[in-house]
């Protein structure tokens, strides 16, 4: 009879530490799988609990086995769906759980999952996209200056190998040699400084102060503000129209949003927003005037939408008007960028070949060619 096969120390070690690492990676794409299958078991007449308690028994996700296990346990103590959301911060937000609880009040659990899982997908296209766009220009730039560094490190101080000590050099290669000297003398220092600079711009832009100057610097820059803005912009009007059409009222609503938008300038719009609305003010009279973040059209076709009581529809207009916006932008400042790099590269290698030609016109004379 054939023996069940036990693993030894290394393979249960293997699969602790697979375990540990899978258990922190509940992705956005995770949360959607699993909204999404939800919404195919309930439409099929499954109820909540068998739903959770299949994926539970199904997956090979050791991060939703914990969050279906939790979920499973809150529900067998009588909880809703939203409260076991709510009580797991660390995979689901707050607006998350909100949403969901309007769906299980008015009998559309599935349509609101739906709901969930389709702005999820929509936001993280976008975000891929914006992640690219600024991806693109800072590979481009850390080759720019690796190249450089190589010259200066590598290439030139063969070349002014050939030069006597005593040989007159002209003015700019003397220029280069200096910054040659530096870098060869100094690319420990070099490292350490740069590295060193990289950890405490990450500490600070960890921090709230950090992170909202960062995020100012962000929205001045010429074309990344721009882009930056319209990304923030889309977020945030899709983030909202969702709430509102899933039944939350609009204090509920932005008091939710200053959880899900990471933007500190946002979350000071929002807060500007929750005064005015405590105060019986509108949405436009507390975005009118926050014009850094806020195209004007959008704020006056937000009031329009007030007034006419049709603000989902036109959070809808302001959405498709923006996404294609900033699909352009983004198709835009890649072209853009590509080639004031190449001119770039281009200006540091034209500088550096005048300088070797000036070692080698001098090289020439000395020895009377």
């Amino acid at each position: 009879m054939n023996e069940k096969h036990q693993p030894n120390f290394i393979e249960r070690m293997l699969m602790g530490i697979m375990q540990a690492v899978d258990t922190q990676t509940f992705s956005e794409k995770d949360k959607i799988l699993f909204y999404k299958q939800l919404v195919y078991m309930l439409k099929g007449g499954v109820s909540i609990l068998q739903a959770v308690d299949t994926l539970k028994r199904t997956t090979n996700n050791y991060a939703l086995k914990k969050v279906t296990t939790s979920i499973i346990f809150y529900l067998n103590e009588g909880k809703s769906f939203s409260y076991a959301l709510s009580r797991l911060p660390e995979y689901f937000d707050e607006s998350d759980a909100a949403i969901v609880k309007t769906g299980e009040n008015t009998g559309t659990l599935d349509v609101v999952l739906q709901e969930l899982a389709n702005e999820y997908t929509y936001l993280g296209s976008i975000k891929n996209r914006y992640k690219s766009a600024l991806t693109y220009p800072i590979i481009l730039i850390i080759m720019a200056f690796g190249a450089v560094i190589f010259l200066f490190s590598s290439v030139l101080p063969s070349i002014l190998e050939m030069v006597a000590g005593d040989q007159q050099l002209p003015q700019i290669t003397l220029i280069l040699k200096s910054v040659s000297d530096f870098f060869v003398g100094y690319w420990r220092e070099i490292i350490v400084c740069a590295i060193t600079g990289l950890i405490v711009l990450m500490i600070y832009a960890s921090t709230e102060v950090g992170k909202n100057r960062l995020s100012k610097v962000l929205i001045g820059l010429p074309m990344i503000g721009a882009m930056t803005k319209t990304y923030y912009l889309i977020k945030w009007v899709r983030y909202t129209k969702l709430m509102i059409g899933s039944g939350l009222d609009y204090l509920q609503t932005f008091r939710l949003l200053r959880g899900v938008l990471d933007i500190p300038l946002y979350r000071e719009m929002i807060d500007s927003v929750i005064a005015g609305l405590q105060l019986g003010k509108t949405i436009y009279d507390a975005i009118k005037d926050q014009t850094h973040i806020i195209y004007p059209n959008v704020a006056v076709m937000i009031k329009v939408g007030e007034e006419t009581a049709h603000l989902e529809e036109a959070m809808e207009n302001i959405i498709s008007m923006y996404q294609e916006e900033l699909d352009t932008s983004i198709t835009q400042f890649s072209k853009v960028l590509e080639p004031v790099i190449l001119i770039f590269m281009g200006v540091i290698v034209a500088f550096v070949a005048s300088g070797i030609f000036g070692v080698v016109f001098s090289v020439m004379e000395n020895v009377g060619v």
